[in-house]
């Protein structure tokens, strides 16, 4: 049995036991609200290992970016990152995380049995992002994609910051970002939502302004970014300005 079976196996077996009421309720939350927390969506030996892989990914890999992001609107990113390229090559769990057809029809299911696909661009398929100083923050964005399950590997406590700040039902107004941006801060409400270390949450990203907040201390808050496509992402033609501003010219970032 290949390894992809064996995992495949493994996170089939644990969906399966989960009670139909609690997964209905994971479905009509991430109806109403374009957004779903839960702790359990794989077996608690598996989190731990695809932990430890995303730490040590982290350790081995890690990039420091302290830019502003002109296609968002002018938002900062203060974090380090493991490129698709580098966890795909010295990974295992993540890569098999992607790749997962039981993953994909689970998530298939969050969206009301509407089909989610993994995405047709390489770079970004999967990343880790790690904030660990005091002010260190993830900006106000959408993503490229409509879909995004974010794994929390590492929190701060709650109160510390690194926390999720989100718009749903929103338009990346590409051509006028800074204007787009500020309209929807000012006329919209804001939720909030703390996501402690473990959890994950499943995102209708591409059309919910989002962003986590900066860290308040010297803490650490490591996620590992899954990104997936709807039926009509696979028809358009989407641009990648933000992943063009973080990873490019890769040789010339810091590492940490």
């Amino acid at each position: 049995m290949t390894f992809q079976k064996q995992f495949d196996t493994i996170v089939e077996n644990h969906i399966n036991s989960l009670t139909k009421d609690y997964l209905l309720v994971l479905q009509e939350r991430f109806k109403n609200e374009g957004l779903a927390m839960m702790n359990d969506m794989l077996p608690q030996p598996l989190i731990a290992a695809m932990s430890a892989e995303a730490k040590y990914l982290l350790s081995e890999n890690a990039k420091r970016r302290d830019i502003t992001i002109k296609a968002t609107g002018n938002t900062p990113r203060n974090f380090n990152v493991v490129s698709q390229d580098s966890i795909a090559e010295n990974g295992k769990l993540i890569p098999s995380f992607f790749k997962s057809e039981v993953i994909l029809n689970f998530l298939t299911f969050l969206n009301n049995d509407e089909p989610v696909h993994r995405i047709p661009y390489k770079p970004e398929e999967f990343i880790i992002n790690n904030q660990q100083k005091t002010g260190d923050t993830h900006g106000w964005h959408w993503d490229d994609y409509t879909f995004a399950l974010i794994w929390v590997i590492e929190a701060p406590n709650e109160g510390e910051g690194a926390l999720v700040e989100y718009v749903p039902d929103t338009v990346w107004d590409k051509e006028n970002p800074e204007s787009g941006l500020k309209e929807v801060l000012e006329n919209r409400e804001i939720k909030s939502l703390y996501v402690p270390q473990d959890h994950c949450y499943f995102m209708k990203a591409g059309t919910t302004l989002h962003r986590v907040t900066p860290l308040k201390n010297d803490s650490r808050r490591t996620v590992v970014v899954f990104s997936y496509a709807s039926q009509e992402d696979l028809a358009k033609n989407i641009s990648h300005e933000t992943m063009g501003e973080i990873y490019e010219n890769s040789k010339d970032l810091v590492g940490v």
